[in-house]
C-alpha cells in the first residue's frame, strides 16, 4: 500500500486511538478533516500536522516550498491564517552541508512570505534515512472563528480552485521530463513545470475566508477533486451532485497527465481548494478570484444527505465513490524505479521496471485483452541487438478466473517471439523499445481506433500457414514500408494459431498508456 492507509483501518484503528478526551477539543481527528480546532479562552485554534517528501528531482529551494505550504494549506483551509510552525528534517549521513543550509534557508524565506514564524524543530542525521525528509510539520495558528470541511450546508454551490490534478501534473512534469519532452507540446510542459509553485491553497484559502457565505474548505490531495468533493458530503453529513463537463481541466494539465492516461480529477492535486459557499455570495467570491489571477468555477451543489453523493457524466447519472487508490503513485514510482539504486545493472533495472509494469497490467485487470495463449511483454535494454538483451515475462501473463495474472518474476531472454519480434521492429524504428502481444477481434481493434493508435496489418499468409522464420519475414516486409513507427501490428489469421495484436512502446510508459487506453475503449463498446 502506497499513501494514506485506507479508510476502514483508518475508521477501526486512528479514530478510536486517540488518548485521553479534552473538552477543549472541538474538532478531532476526522475522515476529511485537515485540521484540529481547539478552543481557546477567546479564540480558537487550528493545529495540523504532515509529512513531507521531495519527488526525486526537486531542488532544495522547490522542496522548501511545498514542505511550507502543504503544512501551511492545511491550516488556511480552517479558516485560520497559519502563523507558527515547527518541522523535523531528518537527513542521510552522507547529505551536504550546502544543500541542508540551502534547503533550511528557503523553508525560512518561504514561511516568512506567508507570515510564519519558525518556533522549533528538529535537525539529525540517520542511517535509516535515504533522501532529506521532513519527518513532520506542525503548523498551527488563532482566529476568532473557523471554516472546516464539515460545516457544507443544503443548496451550497460547489466550487474548485485552478484546476483538477495541479500536483500530479507538477511532479510528472518533473520526474518524466525526458519521455514528455517528445511527446506533448512544449508550452504544455513548461506550463506544468512551472505549477510546482502552484501546490498551495494558502491565497485561495484565504480570499474563500474572507466571504460570509463559504460554509466549507478543503485541499484535494491523494484521491484529487473528486475524493475531496466525497469527504467534504461525508464530513459535513450532506449529498452532492457533480457535473463532470464542469471540471477545471487546464490543457497542460490533460496533455501531461492524460499521456500517462491518469483522469485527472481522481489524482492527487494539492493546490487545488474545494469549498462550498451559499449562492447569494457566490458572484462575488468568483470575482474576488479573478482579481487575484486564480481561475474557479462551479462545479455541483450540495444537496441533502437522502440524495447520495453522485455525479454528471455525459448525461448519466453515477453514484460519486471516493477512488479506491490514487493511480499517480504507479506511474510516480515507476519513475522512482528509473532512479533506482545506481549499483544495479542494466538489466535488473530493466527487468525491476518491466516487473513494476506486469503489475500494473494485473491490478487493472486486463484479463479481456489477454490472447489465449497469455501475454507476453519482451523490452529489450538499450542498444541491445540479441535475445539475450530482451526482458521477459516465463510463462507469460495469463488468465485465471477473469483474473489477470503474471506467472513469474521477469527474466532477460525469456520470451523468444516477442524477443525477436521487438529486435526486428528495432532494426527499422530503433526509439521502440518494448512490445506486447494481446488478443486480436473486431472490438479490440475498434477499441484501438477509438484510441487513435495507428495500426497497420501484416500480410495474409499463404495457405494460411507460417513455418520457421516465415513470420520475421513478413514482419521485416511490412516494416520497410513503414514511414513512421506503427504503435500496433496485427497478425494475419494462421491456421493453428491465434490472431494476435502487437502492441509497440518507446518505453514502458508508452507502452501502458496505450494498452490501459485500449482497455478504456474496449469497456466503452
Amino acid at each position: 500500500m502506497i499513501g494514506k492507509v485506507n479508510d476502514d483501518f483508518f475508521r477501526k484503528h486512528v479514530l478510536t486511538q486517540t488518548g485521553t478526551q479534552a473538552e477543549s477539543v472541538v474538532i478531532g481527528p476526522h475522515m476529511g478533516v485537515d485540521a484540529a480546532i481547539l478552543r481557546l479562552s477567546d479564540s480558537y485554534m487550528a493545529v495540523a500536522e504532515d509529512p513531507i517528501f521531495p519527488s526525486l528531482s526537486m531542488t532544495a529551494d522547490d522542496f522548501a516550498f511545498v514542505t511550507v505550504h502543504i503544512g501551511a494549506s492545511d491550516i488556511a483551509v480552517m479558516g485560520i491564517q497559519p502563523r507558527y510552525m515547527t518541522y523535523s528534517l531528518l537527513l542521510p549521513p552522507d547529505t551536504e552541508e550546502d544543500y541542508i543550509a540551502e534547503l533550511i534557508a528557503a523553508i525560512s524565506r518561504y514561511a516568512k512570505e506567508i507570515g510564519i514564524t519558525i518556533v522549533g524543530g528538529h535537525t539529525g542525521f540517520y542511517g535509516a534515512v535515504t533522501v532529506p525528509t521532513i519527518g513532520g510539520i506542525t503548523v498551527w495558528g488563532t482566529g476568532d472563528t473557523y471554516i472546516s470541511p464539515m460545516g457544507a450546508q443544503d443548496g451550497d454551490n460547489v466550487i474548485i480552485t485552478k484546476g483538477c490534478g495541479v500536483e500530479a501534473a507538477a511532479l510528472l512534469s518533473f520526474e518524466l521530463q525526458e519521455i514528455l519532452k517528445d511527446n506533448i507540446d512544449t508550452d504544455d510542459l513548461q506550463r506544468s513545470l512551472a505549477r510546482m509553485h502552484e501546490v498551495s491553497v494558502v491565497k485561495d484559502a484565504c480570499i474563500a475566508a474572507h466571504n460570509r457565505g463559504v460554509h466549507a474548505m478543503h485541499d484535494a490531495t491523494e484521491g484529487g477533486v473528486k475524493r475531496g468533493v466525497w469527504e467534504i458530503a461525508q464530513a459535513s453529513g450532506k449529498g452532492v451532485v457533480i457535473n463532470t463537463k464542469d471540471l477545471l481541466r487546464p490543457h497542460d494539465i490533460e496533455a501531461v497527465c492524460g499521456y500517462f492516461n491518469l483522469n485527472t480529477w481522481e489524482i492527487i492535486s494539492e493546490g487545488t481548494l474545494v469549498l462550498t459557499c451559499a449562492p447569494e455570495t457566490t458572484e462575488k467570491l468568483l470575482n474576488d478570484y479573478e482579481k487575484a489571477g486564480i481561475k474557479a468555477r462551479i462545479i455541483g451543489t450540495i444537496t441533502k444527505s437522502s440524495q447520495g453523493c453522485m455525479y454528471l457524466e455525459n448525461g448519466d447519472l453515477k453514484e460519486l465513490v471516493p477512488p479506491s487508490r490514487d493511480k499517480f503513485w504507479d506511474v510516480f514510482f515507476e519513475a522512482a524505479a528509473l532512479h533506482a539504486n545506481k549499483i544495479q545493472s542494466e538489466e535488473e533495472k530493466l527487468c525491476a521496471a518491466l516487473k513494476q509494469t506486469a503489475a500494473i497490467f494485473c491490478d487493472e485487470n486486463i484479463y479481456k485483452l489477454l490472447p489465449e495463449i497469455g501475454a507476453n511483454i519482451a523490452c529489450v535494454k538499450k542498444n541491445g541487438k540479441q535475445l539475450s538483451q530482451v526482458a521477459g515475462i516465463p510463462g507469460r501473463i495469463i488468465c485465471v478466473k477473469d483474473t489477470a495474472v503474471a506467472v513469474s518474476e521477469p527474466e532477460m531472454g525469456a520470451s523468444v517471439h516477442m524477443g525477436e519480434s521487438i529486435l526486428e521492429v528495432r532494426k527499422y524504428f530503433p526509439e521502440a523499445a518494448c512490445i506486447m502481444n494481446l488478443r486480436k477481434n473486431k472490438a479490440v481493434l475498434q477499441a484501438c481506433d477509438m484510441a487513435g493508435l495507428t495500426t497497420i496489418d501484416m500480410p495474409p499468409c499463404k495457405n494460411y500457414q507460417q513455418k520457421g522464420n516465415e513470420f520475421l519475414i513478413d514482419l521485416d516486409t511490412v516494416l520497410a514500408h513503414c514511414d513512421v513507427l506503427p504503435d500496433i501490428l496485427t497478425t494475419p489469421d494462421r491456421i493453428n494459431l491465434e490472431t494476435l495484436i502487437l502492441v509497440i512502446g518507446t518505453s514502458l510508459i508508452d507502452l501502458e498508456r496505450k494498452v490501459l487506453s485500449i482497455k478504456k475503449n474496449y469497456k466503452s463498446i
